[in-house]
C-alpha cells in the first residue's frame, strides 16, 4: 500500500498532443481530441462510467483502463472508495525542454478546445519543499471538475524523472495530490 502512494501521488495526470520530439511518441487517441475532452468533463459527476474499462483493484483504489484515451494507451480513470474519481493520462519526458514543450502544447490545446468560458492559472509544483514542476489550473464556475497540466519534476537520486500529466477531476483532490 504505501509503494503504490508515491506513484499515484506523481503520477497524477497527462497531456494531449502529438508530434512531439523525445524518445516515446505520443498521439491523441481519439480523432476529435476536443470533443472527446468535453465527454469526458461532462462525464464527471458520473465518476466517468462511460469511459470505464478494465478494472484494477488496488488497496487505494481501482484503476480503469480507460475506454476512450485522450493520449493513445496513457489514459487511466482512478475511483477511490467509489466516491471520487479522476480521468488522468501520464507520459514520460526525456528531458526538461520536452517536457516544457508538451506542458505549452497541451495548455495551448486545451484552452482552445474549452474556450473561453474557462479560466486558467498556473502556479509552480512544490513536493518536499523543493520546487517539482508547474501547474496549469482550468477551472469554470458551471462545471465541478477541475482540468489541469502537470509538469512534474520527481528527483531520483542524482537524476531527476520528468512527465507531463493530464488530470480531470476533483478541485479538492488535485489540490492535494499537487502540493
Amino acid at each position: 500500500m504505501t509503494q503504490r502512494m508515491p506513484l499515484i501521488v506523481s503520477t497524477l495526470a497527462g497531456l494531449i498532443l502529438s508530434g512531439c520530439a523525445g524518445q516515446q511518441t505520443v498521439s491523441h487517441g481519439t480523432d476529435d481530441p476536443c470533443q472527446t475532452l468535453q465527454a469526458v468533463i461532462d462525464d464527471y459527476p458520473n465518476g466517468f462510467a462511460a469511459f470505464r474499462g478494465k478494472a484494477r483493484n488496488t488497496n487505494l483504489l481501482t484503476v480503469y483502463q480507460a475506454k476512450e484515451q485522450l493520449i493513445e494507451g496513457q489514459c487511466e480513470i482512478w475511483a477511490w472508495n467509489q466516491q471520487d474519481t479522476a480521468y488522468a493520462c501520464t507520459v514520460a519526458a526525456p528531458d526538461q525542454e520536452v517536457a516544457e514543450q508538451r506542458h505549452e502544447r497541451t495548455r495551448e490545446l486545451l484552452q482552445s478546445c474549452l474556450g473561453s468560458s474557462w479560466e486558467s492559472s498556473e502556479v509552480e509544483r512544490i513536493r518536499d519543499a523543493v520546487p517539482a514542476g508547474i501547474v496549469t489550473r482550468f477551472t469554470n464556475p458551471n462545471s465541478p471538475a477541475v482540468v489541469s497540466i502537470h509538469s512534474i519534476i520527481r528527483a531520483t537520486g542524482a537524476r531527476q524523472q520528468r512527465s507531463t500529466a493530464l488530470y480531470i477531476g476533483s478541485p479538492a483532490r488535485v489540490n492535494t495530490l499537487t502540493e
